[in-house]
């Protein structure tokens, strides 16, 4: 009888590890996050495009530089500065100036270009966090199926020993034997096939945060909130302010500066130029004779007689892939809004089954384990249909565990579509933030 105590209470582990939270100390979803933000590698050379693409844009459209011209002028040919009145030492300088305002415009639709590579920044850096909480949650439920499947061994090695003994003593049968070694069996297989999806999803997860796994490193209860009871305040994240809608309004904003700016670059350049010469006393019959200096100023226009035909085409093309921007917004505000409206579905779906099994069908599962054992202790069922009612509680276990991963993924589906980890009570990291 006392035989038949402790591997009931052995069973009872089971449902103790399901609920069993993480240590205080194990790595937990914030610092997983500040982690990706600082140390992606794919975030940190996002983030360095970035930074050139910004400097890139704020040489653009500025004016050319001055010429400066610095010669002599009708110098005879021995050399003499003094013998002919039309021989000087001239300085010149010479500005191009942009009439029709086209490198401002370039400017600003190189800007519009930087603010469209920064949106698809904090773009992908929604979708490397959602992908992160996708990994944890692997790693995290992999590891707590691997403590089940072990608890539940423990108890079938003592259900193994007690089906022997019985067996050996004349009041067991060889098939219970049998069947227990066959469970035992199924649970290391179970053990080594959860071990391996919680080393690999950890793996993933620790190159996403660019550290080397450390296999001592624990992970914390991912205890995020609810969805909510409706999915407007995550539809609320689809306007202007959406990464991926602020990228392509960016983008359409470049283009449209630039087909302006295209226009109007055959408008011709004006050329300022202006030249002093300075001259030397001639030689006269009897004295020096001083001479005025010379000065020159003229003014130039560069004719675009060549041009206007590539720079209207290219104004045209840029206008159509504006309009083609604007109808790609439309179709990102549906698709977006759709994405949101099946990860919300599927996530408030997932609290209620996650619900209904740790508070319903995991409960009645250890009630019936409860009376099974009984039941076996008293001889009015045998050892094997025990066995099964407590398999069935550990099947239930891992169930959850699925149930609550299956969870996770679709609330990270709802960060990768609306760009809000802060819906999750989770505060949003910065690239580059210290870890």
């Amino acid at each position: 009888m006392h035989n038949h105590s402790s591997i009931r209470a052995a069973f009872g582990l089971v449902t103790v590890l399901a609920f069993l939270a993480g240590p205080a100390n194990a790595l937990d979803l914030s610092t997983t996050l500040r982690d990706v933000a600082a140390g992606n590698p794919d975030v940190v050379a996002r983030a360095a495009m970035v930074e050139a693409a910004r400097w890139r844009a704020e040489g653009t459209g500025r004016w050319s530089s001055p010429v400066l011209e610095l010669g002599l002028v009708n110098v005879p040919t021995s050399g003499r500065l003094d013998e002919d009145p039309m021989t000087m030492r001239m300085v010149g300088l010479s500005q191009r100036v942009a009439l029709s305002g086209a490198p401002g415009l370039a400017r600003r639709a190189a800007r519009s270009h930087v603010s469209a590579d920064s949106a698809a920044q904090e773009q992908a850096l929604s979708a490397v966090f959602a992908l992160a909480l996708e990994h944890y949650a692997e790693a995290y439920y992999a590891r707590q199926r691997h403590d089940l499947a072990v608890a539940h061994a423990s108890a079938i090695d003592r259900l193994v020993e007690s089906a022997r003994a019985r067996y050996q003593s004349g009041r067991g049968r060889l098939d219970d034997v049998l069947q227990a070694e066959s469970e035992r069996a199924r649970l290391i297989a179970d053990r080594l096939t959860f071990q391996a999806e919680a080393r690999t999803a950890r793996v993933r997860l620790d190159a996403l945060r660019g550290v080397a796994t450390d296999w001592s490193d624990t992970l914390a209860t991912p205890n995020l909130p609810a969805p909510g009871d409706s999915p407007e305040p995550w539809l609320a994240s689809v306007g202007p302010h959406h990464p991926r809608l602020r990228q392509l309004d960016a983008r359409m904003q470049g283009y449209r500066f630039g087909a302006t700016s295209a226009r109007r670059s055959i408008w011709p350049d004006l050329e300022l130029r202006g030249s002093y010469g300075f001259r030397e006393p001639i030689v006269g019959i009897h004295s020096l004779q001083p001479q005025d200096d010379l000065f020159s100023v003229g003014v130039g226009l560069m004719l675009p007689l060549y041009g206007a035909g590539r720079e209207g085409a290219e104004g045209r093309e840029m206008d159509a892939m504006a309009r083609a921007i604007a109808a790609e917004i439309r179709a990102a505000q549906i698709e977006l809004r759709r994405d949101i409206l099946e990860a919300w579905e599927a996530a408030s779906a997932g609290e209620r089954v996650v619900h209904l099994l740790a508070d319903t069908v995991l409960v009645s599962r250890q009630q019936a384990v409860e009376a099974a054992w009984a039941s076996y202790g008293t001889a009015h069922i045998d050892l094997w249909r025990a066995m099964e009612s407590t398999h069935a509680m550990y099947r239930e276990a891992v169930e959850l565990t699925r149930a609550r991963e299956t969870l996770m993924r679709s609330k990270a589906r709802l960060v990768a579509a609306s760009g809000r980890v802060d819906g999750l009570g989770l505060e949003p990291p910065k690239e580059g933030e210290p870890r």
